[in-house]
């Protein structure tokens, strides 16, 4: 063991005679884990999020689509889906998008039908709330619920007034009672809740039609066989399951992530030119310590093993300041070099950080990528040297 320290010692004492030169390769090596890491920091941790609030969707979306878009859809078959064996619930809803031309937001506006834990873990957050084990406030008409985000972006508070145009152009006030908190704020920060009838006014859709149909399965085998059934009750309608949105969310962000990987392989291939052309030429000033080893009576292996140990210290140093200042970066800053990527087309984003959520074997994945080629590339011209002759190396 104390062999070991004397040469972790001796490796970091010579280390140090160059130290601009060293601290300029560990802020390099720094510069492109953080790069790589930070992508896989922050893709990770949005799909976490999304998978999180696919939790309280339902198990099947069923859709109208007409020309290849989707269409509100009638909600007359209702009452055949829930006859389905399998099938819990079967629920109308109706949501969408709405643009604010005032400020170039798109809010997502959910008309609520009562129970707020359904959507996506919300707990509202009202000025007067009821007295514990009171009956749960619902919202009326002209009443709206709405995320932080959208106060914020506003400019309004509690007990203001949202002004929106239905879908002909006439105005819709809406009173701000509340806002709310959720497990899944991604998701809730540019969130408007209303009634269902302000928001059948708000996009105008009829009473007997909603944007979607969601269907609960309890038994997750019976949902492919239940999603049969449904089609041929209606031919034309799309079923999803949550499981294909699993997939859908993880392939958006993957192309995401990987986009921004791609631009930035530019970068790990100039450091691993840079890298292989430090170490492939030695300098004079090395060439000259490794002939001194020799000349005391050094062995080669115990060369090579001095010039790995130096590497070794060099990238992990660089790798360790690399993933530290990307985690820190992404949950602790909130990835403001990143989030332009992998926000999308909202501009409402919650300006807090995203939980911490990482894959460790990716991690390692990057150590692999970084580490073990630099040690690997600095074997050869290091045994080469080594295997001169002392002499000829003073004389040059």
């Amino acid at each position: 063991m104390r062999s070991i320290f004397y040469a972790v010692d001796f490796a970091l004492k010579g280390l140090l005679r160059q130290k601009t030169k060293n601290l300029s390769i560990v802020a390099l090596f720094a510069l492109i884990v953080f790069l790589f890491s930070g992508i896989d920091f922050m893709s990770n941790a949005l799909y976490n999020e999304t998978l999180k609030a696919l939790a309280f969707q339902p198990s099947l979306i069923i859709q109208d689509v007409r020309a290849g878009r989707q269409v509100p859809i009638s909600l007359a078959d209702m009452a055949d889906i829930a006859k389905i064996p399998g099938v819990s619930s079967v629920k109308g809803r109706v949501w969408g998008y709405y643009f604010d031309p005032f400020t170039g937001a798109n809010y997502t506006i959910v008309g609520d039908s009562g129970d707020l834990k359904e959507l996506w873990d919300l707990r509202a957050i009202l000025p007067d709330p009821a007295p514990s084990g009171a009956e749960p406030l619902f919202l009326k008409n002209g009443e709206a619920l709405v995320g932080e985000g959208v106060i914020k972006i506003r400019r309004t508070r509690i007990g203001g007034v949202l002004n929106f145009q239905d879908h002909t152009g006439r105005p819709v006030p809406l009173k701000i009672r509340g806002t709310f908190s959720s497990n899944v704020s991604l998701w809730a920060h540019d969130l408007i809740v209303l009634t269902e009838e302000d928001a059948r006014k708000l996009f105008g859709l009829d009473p007997g039609s909603g944007w979607d149909i969601a269907v609960d399965v309890p038994n997750e085998f019976e949902v492919p066989k239940v999603g049969e059934k449904i089609l041929r009750i209606n031919p034309g309608a799309r079923v999803i399951a949550t499981n294909q949105l699993k997939r859908t969310y993880g392939s958006s962000y993957g192309f995401r992530s990987g986009v921004v990987l791609s631009l930035n392989i530019t970068c790990l291939l100039a450091f691993l030119i840079l890298a292989y052309d430090r170490v492939a030429r030695l300098s004079q000033e090395e060439q000259r310590e490794i002939a001194i080893l020799k000349a005391i009576g050094w062995q080669t292996r115990n060369v090579i093993r001095l010039n790995m140990l130096q590497s070794i210290i060099l990238s992990l140093t660089g790798f360790l300041v690399g993933i530290v200042a990307s985690y820190c970066h992404v949950f602790v800053a909130g990835a403001p070099l990143l989030r332009i990527v992998f926000a999308g087309w909202s501009v409402l984003y919650p300006p807090h950080p995203i939980p911490p959520s990482f894959d460790i074997s990716k991690v390692f994945g990057l150590m692999f990528l970084t580490v073990v080629p630099y040690i690997a590339v600095g074997i050869l011209p290091v045994w080469r040297a080594a295997v001169r002759d002392p002499e000829e190396v003073f004389r040059a």
